[in-house]
């Protein structure tokens, strides 16, 4: 079941505010196999960009679009 946009963004601001307190910090692991897998720091501009886009669809304002040039 997919979640509803007003959820999705109730976890988006949590993940943010995990984040911002330091609990998603990059860390590494190596398994069993020898393997290392390595997790990457959150990217907190593209989660920024994801809950305004849902604030944005929530509130029935236009979304951001690409931005066009004319010569």
């Amino acid at each position: 079941m997919m979640a509803t946009d007003a959820e999705m963004l109730a976890e988006l601001e949590a993940a943010r505010d995990r984040i911002l307190r330091g609990d998603q910090a990059t860390s590494v692991m190596v398994t069993p196999n020898a393997h290392r897998v390595e997790f990457a720091p959150p990217n907190l501009a593209r989660l920024d960009d994801r809950i305004d886009d849902l604030k944005a669809k929530e509130e029935g304002r236009p979304r951001r679009g690409a931005i066009g040039f004319a010569f």
